[in-house]
């Protein structure tokens, strides 16, 4: 009975972590799937190789912002990843006209993934949203964040006190600069000149 008891506490254990990992999404715990120090995969120090240009419905090319091209590197059509197509989906890179969006929601102006998803290991939230949905439950809470006017009410009053889990989104990506970063050449470094001190 003990043996039991232990085995289905184990596996209630094994199960609750699987959940409560798929409650925010797969995302690397050691930041190392998207950020990559020394081994950048772009411009920018990312682990991933971004997705720059993408083709729009009407057969025009769209450049991304930073942001969305180092998201869309994973979640593509090719890549298979839980794929955005931009075709079908809410729009990114855009200036909103229609939605209230809050101004620490935009980059540079602009709607991003960032704008409603912090897919940092920080935030548990269904999907990596940064409002809680109570697991996709209260998606009306969320949408009234930046659609106050087409939302119910209720859905509205509660986004006002929702604790928004949004990441800097304004903060910018750190951009590799390759003249910068070439090693130095052989042999003894120069001296380093002595700090300059005012004499009183």
């Amino acid at each position: 009975m003990k043996r039991l008891f232990m085995a289905l506490t184990g596996l209630f254990c094994l199960l609750a972590t699987a959940v409560l990992a798929q409650a925010a999404g797969p995302h690397d715990m050691d930041c190392k799937e998207c950020h990559s120090p020394h081994n950048a995969k772009a411009d920018w120090i990312v682990g991933i190789a971004p997705l720059s240009n993408v083709t729009m419905p009407d057969g025009s090319k769209m450049t991304l912002e930073p942001v969305d091209a180092m998201c869309l590197g994973c979640h593509n059509e090719k890549t298979g990843i839980m794929p955005v197509n931009l075709r079908t989906t809410h729009p990114v890179g855009i200036k909103p006209v229609h939605a209230k969006v809050p101004e620490n929601l935009l980059s540079a102006g602009l709607l991003t993934c960032g704008s409603c998803h912090n897919p940092h290991p920080s935030n548990t939230n269904y999907k990596y949203l940064i409002v809680d949905t109570k697991g996709g439950k209260s998606m009306g809470v969320f949408c009234a964040v930046c659609h106050p006017n087409q939302s119910d009410p209720s859905m509205v009053e509660q986004a006002k006190k929702a604790m928004l889990k949004a990441d800097a989104v304004n903060a910018p990506l750190v951009k590799v600069d390759a003249k910068k970063a070439a090693p130095a050449p052989t042999g003894a470094a120069p001296a380093a000149k002595p700090a300059e001190t005012k004499k009183p």
